[in-house]
């Protein structure tokens, strides 16, 4: 073909694989329609095999074309109510679009394809003479790579970006160094031959294709149109702020010439701070061009389950949650076969066969849930199932009998220790190896691919109720937030996405708060015991210390963390007991000035990390300033050093290697403390302190007038503004100010309650909330402070429209504001939509009915009321017990439940473990309510059952996921 054709054909392709990816998606859910046909959906599906067939038949790829027509005619068969589209018959359907998607993918070669062993079921099907089902496709389990993204995002541009600069690929299959199997462990690992099973799960093979030839199938592996693979599309909208931050940038390039001509050093730095400001909205700009929304990876995942559940006569629902998410195209390219891999372990692993989950109580339809949302600049990836879950005491058995462990070390384990051992590379504890997945062969390999990409993976089960993963990622791999710190004269950078918290140890306080468990170091921390290394000791440098004697730099040989003993007091020559307390007497006011022990540079510097599985202190010399770095690879002479995950150029020029903390605990042998006597008693205690501050409340502490004092949950707030009063406007008489491109309406405590008016202060702040799918500000004045709280809240003295009450905070009384409230008052029009949807509800049956448990009043108070306002109607419980007998009272009466977790009697965990094995009760919508917010938390919540996790106070979000439930089943 000439050029002219080349791009015509190339138009072709890009337009079939768009059908293509919506087929796939829709051909599911006219099976699951069955009779009940959606005459819109089929019809979109026919006009897309339509659309294939004619270009085919225009370039001549007849093939194509004539399998395209096979398929039209079932669907048109379909569309007429001639035909009843059945699971075999769909799945005919899915094999010959899988067929048409390979061969287009190749299309130079499609001509030369065998696809009879397509056309035969499909014709047979039109002339009604199919009988028998064709072969499981459950071996396509994945789109090809050069997916193409969702139509949602046009009107667009294609453009073909410059490589970033990555690490090579690593090898898929290798195993981490430190721990090498024994040899019989790895022959076994090498028998069940994970590369095949990750081939699976990843794109089909073109030996999975019936009627393609050996060459063929070769070939398209190296086929032409892969253009896909460097090419994005970027919505014009984006294209647009772009060209606009890049005239600001020449705007600002030719002030900052100017400047430094009249050498106005004043002028100088402001253009120098515009500059820097551009410069970071241009690179937020650069790397939205590479998001991509993680739907791209998870909308395969219906099928997967779906031939998956069929091949091993499970009946199991997937739940999809967050397919908006963005990530970073390369990140969403690396995560498909790693969370196959997991997702295929979820249905044939994790969920029972239907008898057995009968025989426990348990509904026979399993339920895989996969969810993607973002938290603290990482998005979270959880897949989670309501199977059999891990045991803990099996996983060690099994490593005992292989020799990995010894019987004491597996005695001393944690729970979650155990649990942990199914990362070791080639661990299972199944009974029998199956062609679809093993949980073991190949998670270390899941690990290893996701800590290559910056993330952590961690699991929370619960035996006899669920699984659930967590995956945490960064959002880019190209410039990525560090914090950067030195040990011995070096500086290293630390993804933000393994920092938990810096931590600093005044040196008099070292003493006491480092403290030995067994070999390991550990310092006390909130109620527990972290464990404790010393980076200079795992990369092998010299540890250094600053000597306050001589103010120099000297090599620390201390062996204990602890030690800050100075060299010159005499506390510490040789003599005799008095000798040395009357030197020491005689020593103190020296000391005090000179000692280690009392010097400020002698603090004890600690970074906290999470690998996932595991949270440990790093101990280093400094620790400097947050930022933004660009990453770059390492070379082949450094491929080996474990410890380093890349490098990068600071702004001095200097090199700073990147730490890679996973590997760090690897090397260093670090292993949890949990079980020993001393972990135990801090343990106690820190339960003892759960239940004492159960709940606490993070408000956000601020002023509207001169005297009165405010506050709102602090996870409500979006962010908080500097604005000056001119910045405000009145327009159409609403109050709002210029905010990210649009306009933000602003809001006062006193618009709606009885409060003074907002003071007359030229600097002012502006909370920024979400509410009703919009931002809205409230006003306010400074000086703000966020607190944790536990006192009791007062909602009776100050309640009235807009405060929910008030508490006392450092001696003041400050009210409560809600600002839903105070939003759904000023702008009842935000909240038509829903309010038609609560109406419709109620009108077409007997009001929802809600059961509440909740230990506390006031907490229980808010929610009622909730629920009362939009006409649901309310059952209160104290706790869980109380709610699980209401329950069997009421019976069919009760949609929803609404439950604490941190209750008397029983724990939200407990009454939803409990409803989830009951056959009656078994499918009821559970809301968890708490100020236990952690991913840990979330994650327990739903391995229990618990269908959505909430903040108490957030009553935005509490209501539109009641409404949705409410919708869903009214």
């Amino acid at each position: 073909m000439d050029i002219e054709d080349d791009e015509i054909l190339q138009g072709f392709i890009e337009e079939s694989l768009e059908h293509l990816a919506d087929i796939e998606h829709d051909l599911l859910a006219i099976e699951e329609a069955g009779a009940n046909i959606d005459e819109d959906l089929v019809n979109k599906v026919f006009r897309a095999a339509h659309s294939i067939k004619g270009g085919a038949g225009f370039m001549g790829l007849t093939t194509i074309q004539e399998l395209s027509h096979a398929a039209e005619n079932v669907l048109g068969m379909i569309r007429s109510k001639k035909l009843i589209p059945t699971p075999e018959i769909i799945n005919v359907l899915l094999i010959a679009s899988d067929q048409l998607q390979s061969m287009i993918e190749d299309v130079h070669n499609s001509n030369e394809v065998d696809i009879s062993a397509h056309l035969t079921p499909l014709n047979a099907i039109a002339d009604g003479t199919f009988s028998q089902p064709p072969a499981p496709a459950a071996e396509k389990t994945a789109p090809p790579k050069a997916k193409p993204a969702p139509k949602e995002t046009k009107p667009a541009l294609k453009i073909e970006p410059e490589p970033l600069p990555m690490e090579p690929e690593p090898e898929p299959m290798a195993a981490p160094e430190e721990d090498p199997l024994p040899p019989s462990f790895a022959e076994e690992f090498e028998d069940e031959d994970f590369e095949q099973e990750a081939e699976m799960a990843g794109s089909a093979s073109s030996d999975t294709v019936p009627g393609r030839t050996g060459p063929a199938g070769e070939k398209t592996k190296q086929a032409p149109p892969v253009k896909g693979e460097t090419t994005l599309r970027v919505h014009v909208s984006l294209l647009d702020s772009l060209m606009n931050l890049a005239g600001e940038l020449v705007l600002s390039r030719n002030q900052l010439l100017q400047t430094i001509g009249s050498d106005d050093l004043r002028n100088a730095e402001a253009v120098g701070q515009r500059i820097d400001l551009i410069t970071s909205e241009l690179q937020e700009a650069i790397m939205l061009t590479r998001m991509q929304p993680i739907g791209n990876v998870f909308n395969k995942f219906p099928r997967v389950v779906r031939d998956l559940s069929k091949k091993l006569n499970k009946t199991i629902d997937l739940n999809i949650v967050g397919k908006d998410v963005e990530l970073d195209k390369t990140i969403i390219e690396a995560i498909n076969d790693p969370l196959t891999h997991l997702v295929r372990n979820s249905v044939d692993h994790g969920i029972e066969m239907p008898a057995a989950r009968k025989k426990l109580g348990k509904s026979e339809v399993g339920l895989v849930i996969l969810k993607a949302y973002h938290e603290a600049g990482q998005v979270v990836i959880e897949i989670s199932d309501d199977g059999k879950g891990l045991d803990g005491e099996a996983l060690a058995a099994s490593a005992v009998s292989k020799g990995l462990l010894t019987v004491e070390q597996a005695q001393a384990m944690s729970d979650k220790e155990k649990i942990n051992l199914i990362f070791l590379p080639g661990f299972s504890t199944a009974k029998e190896v199956t062609d679809v997945s093993g949980r073991g062969v190949g998670m270390d390999v899941v690990k290893t691919n996701l800590d290559q990409l910056g993330g952590n993976v961690d699991i929370i089960s619960a035996k006899g109720v669920g699984t659930t993963i967590l995956i945490k990622l960064p959002l880019t791999l190209a410039i990525i937030p560090c914090q950067i710190i030195e040990t011995g004269g070096e500086r290293y950078a630390i993804p933000q996405v393994n920092l938990e918290e810096l931590l600093r140890i005044p040196a008099n306080q070292v003493k006491n708060r480092v403290e030995r468990v067994g070999d390991a170091e550990v310092v006390r921390l909130r109620g527990t015991l972290l464990p404790l290394i010393r980076l200079a000791d795992v990369i092998g440098i010299e540890r250094t210390y600053y000597d306050p004697h001589d103010d120099e730099v000297k090599p620390d040989r201390r062996e204990l963390v602890s030690d800050r003993r100075g060299k010159e007091s005499p506390l510490f020559r040789t003599g005799s007991e008095p000798e040395k307390k009357s030197a020491q007497k005689q020593d103190q006011p020296a000391r005090s000035v000179l000692d280690r022990r009392y010097a400020a540079s002698s603090a004890l510097n600690i970074v906290v990390v999470s690998t996932g599985a595991m949270k440990y202190g790093l101990i280093v010399d400094r620790l400097q300033d947050s930022e933004e770095i660009v990453i770059k690879p390492l070379g082949r002479h450094l491929q080996q050093c474990k410890g380093y995950a890349g490098a990068t150029i600071m702004g001095d020029g200097r090199i700073a290697l990147i730490l890679d903390v996973s590997n760090l605990a690897r090397m260093a042998r670090l292993t949890s403390i949990d079980r020993s006597d001393r972990a135990a008693e801090v343990a106690r205690a820190a339960e003892d302190a759960v239940r004492a501050k159960k709940d606490k409340q993070s408000l956000l502490i601020f002023k509207s007038s001169e005297t009165e004092h405010f506050a709102v949950p602090l996870n409500q707030v979006e962010r908080i503004e500097k604005i000056k009063r001119t910045d405000i406007e009145d327009l159409g008489g609403k109050r709002v100010m210029k905010y990210r491109g649009g306009s933000l309406s602003l809001i006062c405590v006193d618009d709606l309650a009885m409060v003074q008016p907002l003071a007359d202060h030229d600097n002012l702040l502006v909370i920024v909330f979400n509410i009703a799918k919009r931002a809205v500000g409230l006003l306010a004045v400074g000086p703000i402070d966020a607190i944790e709280i536990t006192a009791d809240i007062d909602d009776t003295t100050l309640s009235q429209p807009g405060i929910m009450g008030s508490i006392i905070i450092d001696q003041h009384t400050t009210m409560l504001v809600n600002v839903f409230e105070m939003v759904q008052s000023l702008f009842p029009q935000w909240f038509e939509e829903r309010e038609k949807v609560v109406m419709e509800a109620i009108d077409q049956s007997e009001p929802p009915t809600i059961l509440i448990a909740e230990d506390s009043k006031f907490f229980r108070n808010q929610v009622k009321g909730y629920m009362t306002e939009v006409g649901y109607n309310v059952i209160e419980a104290e706790d869980g017990v109380e709610a699980w007998n209401k329950l069997h009272e009421y019976g069919d009466q009760i949609d929803m439940l609404v439950t604490d977790i941190e209750m008397p009697n029983m724990n939200g965990f407990e009454l939803t473990q409990r409803i989830r094995k009951d056959d009656k009760y078994g499918k009821l919508p559970i809301i968890a309510l708490t100020t236990l917010a952690s991913a840990q938390d979330v994650a327990k919540g739903q391995a229990a059952g618990v269908n959505e996790y909430h903040i108490k106070l957030d009553k935005e979000r509490l209501m539109v996921s009641v409404h949705d439930y409410i919708k869903r089943t009214h």
